[in-house]
């Protein structure tokens, strides 16, 4: 019998009617599988995944497949994004089999969760092969597949083993290598790593966007940043018409995007289009946060404030339908022989310029959408009448938290009380519905039977963002909510291994789990042990809270061997060693307690440096220059303030 009728996750209802006998994730399947002493077989996916839903088309949805899926096998169906460390397990599992990873995820294990075989998509004869020749195989070899699965099992946990310290007061700079390793590594026509398909990774962006100008310009990083940007925002990558960022692009052009549109891309995005965009000043960078904003707002966000996790890729059962034109459409909204520089500009032709006759609206050179508002307005206007593609209604707090970040970065850029607004309204909505009053935090904001306690990830992330509002605010109430999420997190997530300084990615608590994951590589999204670092060191800044500075130094330390030999995947722990250590940025602390009228604030704004209200400044002091562990003298006045500052620069 199928049990996923309960659930709430959109990927495990879409499953709900397959004649497989699918049960979510938990001890009474995994019970089961060792009373029964059957196989177990986890799916792994989710809501916006096309091959997902090929896979499920093809397989699980046919009669004669799921007949041999239930005579051998307690069938498993994990949402990716409700159980990442679930994901992030198996996942690990596939790639030390050699085997390549991706979604939809299947894996075979035995009665004791411990994996020995899997794969990716599979079409239907061959899927049915896999599954009587593991059958066999427990059958006839069960002894062989115990030792296999033995061997994985203890492949998976992450030690302290895996890593080499390296002592950072004596290390020689190494950013300046680091850039130029990642910036030859880019393609230097269209921007992103130099390989199809693309992904946008923005925290490489953020780091670039992060060195000295001297630094960037000597490595060409701001050129290279700068050609990712533009043509990003020129790409189907980007919704010219609606605004927000699909996934990723499946050739090299960011011109054909995987169509579905994920929060946490946009969220992150946001914020590095800020970061450029408080740079440069181009109108394009622009153009594209507030377009992102008003998808977000428009597509995303639910009632109780919060933001969905994803669209789709697909509507009708076909991908990018939502999206694409025939160019009989357009032609019928806007017609060609009137408005031939719109049909120019956005590459539209008469046979279509992708697959099915259908075009993409791709901007040929780096215009504004401004320039064709009534055009694309035209457009949005037929879109509407379509099928829309599903919505992932799950609202994740890590997601979240990427979202308010880029709130808060696209309002220090643009200076838009509006854009302050929602970052205040989202802070707020995840403080009601996603944190808890013991300094706990849900991972998600509805859930099945029992909640689902947040992951690290969601604490690192939701303490930045956090922290970043404090910034903006200088309201304590941000920076308590910050300190107490740091401290539950250090608590939860502290590794079992005596001196390890990273933090395991799921509570030691968790008892289904086969094994400890340290997530430490900055991918689509930071690593959460980089976010964590990020976080103890602006809370040791703060409040001149030495053993969270310590504490973080240590975590650096861990991992930056690793990060000088693999710098793309490091990106984001780059960028805080860069900040903090090795290109310290000048910060200006503030007496708490001093009222600063609008022109004095205006006046600390234009030095474009982290304003940082503090509470233990000498009581006839007024403001204190930092640069990293150095501070000048505390000074009384603007005017002393502004002194010093131009000496330091």
């Amino acid at each position: 019998m199928n049990k996923l009728q309960h659930q709430v996750s959109p990927y495990l209802l879409q499953h709900q009617h397959n004649p497989v006998h699918w049960q979510p994730w938990g001890q009474e399947a995994l019970q089961q599988a060792k009373d029964e002493d059957k196989l177990i077989l986890v799916s792994i996916g989710y809501a916006a995944c096309h091959w997902c839903h090929v896979m499920e088309k093809e397989c699980f949805e046919n009669q004669e497949v799921a007949d041999l899926m239930n005579k051998h096998f307690i069938n498993i169906k994990v949402d990716r994004e409700e159980r990442p460390d679930v994901d992030m397990i198996y996942m690990d599992a596939i790639q030390q089999m050699g085997l390549s990873g991706g979604w939809p995820l299947n894996v075979f294990l035995m009665p004791s969760q411990k994996p020995f075989y899997g794969g990716t998509y599979f079409p239907k004869m061959k899927w049915m092969n896999i599954l009587s020749s593991v059958q066999n195989a427990f059958q006839e070899h069960r002894a062989e597949l115990e030792a296999s699965a033995e061997g994985f099992a203890n492949s998976i946990s992450d030690h302290a083993s895996l890593f080499q310290m390296m002592d950072l007061e004596a290390s020689p700079s190494f950013i300046p290598m680091s850039l130029k390793v990642i910036v030859g590594n880019m393609d230097p026509i269209f921007g992103g790593m130099n390989k199809a398909p693309k992904f946008p990774l923005p925290s490489l962006l953020k780091l670039i966007e992060s060195v000295p100008a001297p630094l960037a310009q000597q490595t060409n990083a701001f050129k290279a940043s700068e050609t990712q940007l533009n043509r990003m925002a020129q790409g189907g990558i980007f919704d010219q018409i609606a605004g927000g960022f699909s996934r990723y692009s499946v050739d090299s052009e960011w011109f054909a995007p995987h169509f579905e549109k994920m929060l946490y891309d946009n969220g992150q995005l946001l914020e590095a289009y800020a970061k450029a965009y408080g740079r440069t000043k181009n109108p394009l960078y622009s153009e594209v946060i507030i377009q992102t904003i008003q998808f977000l707002k428009s597509e995303l966000v639910a009632e109780n404030g919060l933001y969905y996790a994803s669209l789709d890729a697909d509507s009708e059962g076909v991908e990018g339908l939502f999206y694409t034109w025939h160019f009989e459409e357009v032609n019928r909204i806007i017609p060609s022989l009137t408005h031939p520089e719109f049909y120019r500009s956005y590459h539209i032709l008469p046979n279509g310029n992708w697959e099915d006759s259908r075009n993409i609206l791709f901007k040929k050179e780096a215009i504004l959408n401004d320039q064709f508002k009534d055009e694309l307005a035209a457009l949005a206007a037929e879109r509407k009448t379509r099928i829309r593609p599903e919505t992932d209604t799950k609202q994740i707090l890590a997601w979240n938290a990427y979202v308010l970040s880029g709130l808060v970065a696209a309002y220090q850029s643009l200076h838009l009380a509006e854009i302050k607004q929602d970052a205040l309204d989202l802070a707020d909505a995840i403080e009601k519905h996603l944190l808890k009053s013991d300094g706990t935090c849900l991972h998600q904001a509805s859930y099945s039977g029992h909640p689902i306690d947040g992951f690290l990830d969601d604490y690192a992330a939701t303490t930045l963002a956090y922290i970043q509002l404090y910034l903006v605010t200088f309201d304590r109430k941000y920076l308590n909510i910050a300190n107490r999420l740091v401290e539950k997190a250090t608590e939860i997530f502290e590794s079992k291994e005596e001196g390890f300084a990273l933090y395991n990615y799921a509570q030691n608590k968790a008892q289904e789990l086969i094994a400890d994951k340290v997530e430490f590589t900055d991918s689509v999204c930071p690593s959460s042990n980089s976010m964590l670092c990020e976080s103890l060191l602006w809370l040791g800044l703060i409040q001149s809270q030495v053993e969270c500075t310590m504490r973080a130094q240590q975590m650096l330390e861990t991992v930056m061997s690793k990060a000088q030999a693999n710098p793309a995947y490091f990106s984001n722990w780059l960028r805080i060693y860069s900040q903090w250590f090795e290109n310290p940025q000048a910060q200006v602390k503030f007496n708490h307690s001093f009222v600063l009228d609008r022109a004095m604030l205006d006046s600390l704004i234009a030095l474009n440096c982290t304003l940082i209200p503090v509470d233990n400044l000498p009581s006839n002091k007024h403001f204190l220059v930092c640069v990293g562990n150095h501070c000048l003298a505390p000074v009384s006045t603007v005017e002393e303030l502004h002194e010093q500052w131009r000496e330091l620069i």
